[in-house]
């Protein structure tokens, strides 16, 4: 009897150590079963990343603004290394991180992890030397890779931007085309597994095949490389004899609305962007608003020319012969020498008293609405970030006379130069409002073209009477008027001087002004529009208004352009049309005579 009590006591302890294996077993398998193969599979598996090309960008025709130049990557198997200390003072070596940083990371990772990206070629070198002395090589990599470098430095560098750090080793692009088109040009990284054997070598692992990178888009700009060398050289040039702040410089193609050139003068070096405040980083032309002063009369201009009244308004004098009038109390004045003109001398001598004049007969509406229709406040989506809208009073506190006379000759509201180049490109354009752009083709790794830029009209902003009565305005502007030192020796310019004073503790200053100029040729065929800013010149009999400053820089920049395209310029020119037919025939059609009095 207590025979059989024995024997069923042993085979309850036997069933309840059976039991409670299998149910360990089923927690490790089932319950903790995720845990432990993952552990196991890092102990036996590496996933490694495999890092993409960036994309490069190119001029129109070819040439590299944005190279990729060999460098190396550093990545680190924390689990595989006995000695952390000997491993963290040959990693500081290389100079990116000090002994501490490194040696601290090195305990606190225990998984692959990239140490550094785009290490110096030479440190890199000398660094795999030293690992493969140490027999570190197995745990610490050292891989080929590309890091960025821009070979035209300050020339191109707030239109095409850079590459930045957001993190050690982390690379994005940080401003201009880098950082608007960053996902396109970084591609997509791939991804390899490795195995290891039962003496710690890797190899490619067999049931896991590598997953390539796919490098990054190419982009193709439609800056053309030597037109932005010479309006560099020449700004620079101009700044510089004239003491200014800053000056920026665009160049677009009358017909496709393709900004050729776009320099800011000082830039920055991309290659050393961390030297410079981040303000430099981006393109004046796009980010930057200011109060652009007489260079906005082409506002006005077009709504007397597109106003019922125009026959009127046309036929009328206007006298400014006191030097100045009074309006809502404040004293709005001419520079220049006072008498009786008519509505042509308005815009050819840029009278501010007769603007306001004229803005006493216009609708403040529509004054606002014509603004609007040549795209200011409005963004014309040009293909960089940070683009600025502008602001112009509303019609409602354009009612008030004073906000509107200071508002027609260009005071008290702001713009962007691509938008005021913008609003004379339609002249240029009979009319037609243009989407400027600065990508022209964007190519993947296979070199096919999956996007291609082109001219898009936006809308007919004005009647094409009347955008060819102000060219004929505009032209006048610089055969007789305040633009007559932009005027060229072969071509005729149509263009349009801007002298803002600039607010200085809510007061305009009498020193510090702020020109511009936006001109573009030939009269007949434009082909080329320069719009010019120049940032406080040190003032001097010879440096008073726009005319003196910007007029002879455009001269300077687009005889150079004439002399780089001459043959292009002469095929354009052979096909015009006869502009002494055109002329006639717009005077008769709006009874009003073009020609010099």
């Amino acid at each position: 009897m207590h025979e059989i009590n024995r024997l069923r006591i042993v085979k309850k302890i036997l069933i309840g150590f059976w039991t409670i294996g299998l149910v360990y077993v089923f927690f490790l398998q089932v319950v903790k079963g995720k845990k432990y193969e993952k552990r196991a599979k890092g102990l036996h598996e590496i996933e490694v990343e495999l890092l993409a090309p960036r994309g490069q960008i190119f001029d129109r025709a070819g040439r590299c603004l944005a190279l990729n130049r060999s460098c190396f990557s550093v990545s680190v198997l924390p689990q595989y290394l006995k000695n952390k200390n000997q491993a963290a003072a040959i990693l500081a070596k290389c100079g990116v991180k000090n002994y501490k940083k490194t040696h601290r990371e090195l305990l606190a990772k225990k998984r692959f992890f990239w140490y550094w990206k785009q290490l110096d070629y030479k440190v890199g070198r000398k660094l795999k030397e030293e690992l493969k002395k140490a027999a570190l090589s197995d745990a610490i990599s050292v891989v080929d890779d590309k890091s960025r470098y821009y070979p035209f430095r300050d020339l191109l560098a707030s239109a095409v931007g850079f590459v930045g750090s957001t993190k050690p080793g982390i690379k994005k692009g940080w401003a201009g085309i880098e950082f608007q088109f960053d996902s396109i040009l970084s591609g997509k990284p791939g991804r390899m597994v490795l195995g290891r054997d039962g003496l710690g070598n890797l190899y490619p692992h067999p049931s896991h095949p590598i997953e390539a990178s796919n490098p990054g888009c190419d982009i193709l700009l439609t800056l053309d490389l030597d037109i932005q060398q010479i309006a560099y050289q020449e700004l620079k040039s101009w700044v510089e004899v004239n003491k200014a702040i800053f000056g920026s410089v665009l160049v677009l193609d009358v017909w496709t609305g393709e900004i050729l050139a776009m320099v800011d003068y000082p830039d920055f070096d991309p290659n050393r962007y961390q030297r410079y405040n981040s303000n430099r980083w981006t393109p004046y032309a796009i980010t930057s608003e200011f109060e652009p002063g007489s260079s906005f009369k082409l506002v006005i201009l077009a709504t007397a020319l597109e106003s019922q009244n125009r026959e009127r308004l046309l036929k009328e004098q206007y006298d400014v012969s006191q030097g100045y009038i009074v309006v809502s109390g404040k004293k709005i004045k001419d520079s220049h020498k006072a008498k009786i003109i008519d509505f042509l001398e308005i815009f050819i001598h840029s009278s501010n008293i007769g603007v306001s004049l004229l803005s006493q007969k216009l609708s403040a509406t529509d004054f606002y609405l014509t603004a609007r229709k040549l795209g200011f406040t409005l963004p014309t989506g040009i293909e960089l970030p940070g683009e600025a809208d502008g602001c112009l009073d509303k019609p409602r506190r354009l009612k008030r006379a004073l906000r509107f006379a200071n508002n027609s000759f260009g005071q008290g509201l702001r713009v962007n130069l691509l938008q005021l180049a913008n609003a004379y490109l339609t002249v240029a354009n009979d009319g037609i409002l243009l989407k400027p752009y600065i990508v022209k083709e964007i190519l993947n790794s296979s070199q096919t073209v999956v996007y291609r830029g082109k001219r898009t009209e936006v809308r007919q902003a004005l009647d094409i009477p009347t955008a060819h009565l102000i060219k004929e305005i505009l032209a006048r502007v610089v055969t007789e008027g305040s633009g007559v030192k932009a005027a060229l020796d072969d071509y005729e310019v149509c263009g349009k001087t801007g002298t803002a004073q600039k607010l200085e503790n809510g007061r305009y200053s009498s020193e510090k002004s702020l020109m511009t100029f936006i001109g573009f040729f030939p009269k007949a065929t434009p082909k080329y529009l320069v719009a010019i800013l120049i940032d406080e010149p040190k003032r001097s009999i010879q440096t008073r208004f726009a005319g003196d400053v910007t007029g002879p820089l455009f001269r300077n920049i687009a005889t150079r352009i004439i002399r780089l395209k001459q043959i292009e310029l002469r095929d354009l020119v052979k096909n015009r049309p006869s502009e002494s037919t055109q002329s006639s025939e717009l005077a008769n059609g709006w009874k009003i005579k073009l020609t010099k009095q």
